[in-house]
């Protein structure tokens, strides 16, 4: 990989990151305002309440994502980008440029899915 898109990559690492940490910010915001809004009604407290979590679960989804990019600058830093974890081969720029932050070549996190479905008991998906 050449320097020039190593650091292309860098730069949208960064850029995905800020922008996730505003988000999750925002969210934040959204649901303090939602548990400070004093709604008297059982009905709308409850709304408030779910709307709440999914705002909080949203922010968690963000956090991974964060540790993921975190990671992928690691290996940028180390000069193991772009080389996959699993099987030690390079993962092609086209799946770099779709998920810059994946440390999987896509057999390798294809297979990491499928034994994650059979640890959890549950069928792969399009057998019956």
């Amino acid at each position: 990989m050449r320097q020039t898109q190593m650091e292309a990559i860098r730069k949208q690492l960064l850029q995905d990151r800020e922008s996730l940490l505003m988000e999750i910010r925002q969210k934040k915001a959204e649901a303090a305002a939602l548990v400070d809004s004093g709604v008297p009604d059982p009905g709308d407290m409850s709304m408030n309440i779910s709307l709440t979590d999914f705002l909080h679960l949203l922010s968690d989804n963000h956090r991974e994502r964060i540790m993921l990019i975190d990671e992928a600058l690691r290996r940028l830093d180390e000069g193991s980008y772009g080389t996959c974890e699993r099987c030690g081969e390079p993962i092609p720029m086209k799946r770099l440029e779709v998920q810059p932050f994946t440390p999987f070549c896509v057999e390798c996190k294809e297979d990491a899915e499928r034994e994650e479905i059979q640890r959890a008991g549950r069928p792969e998906q399009g057998k019956l």
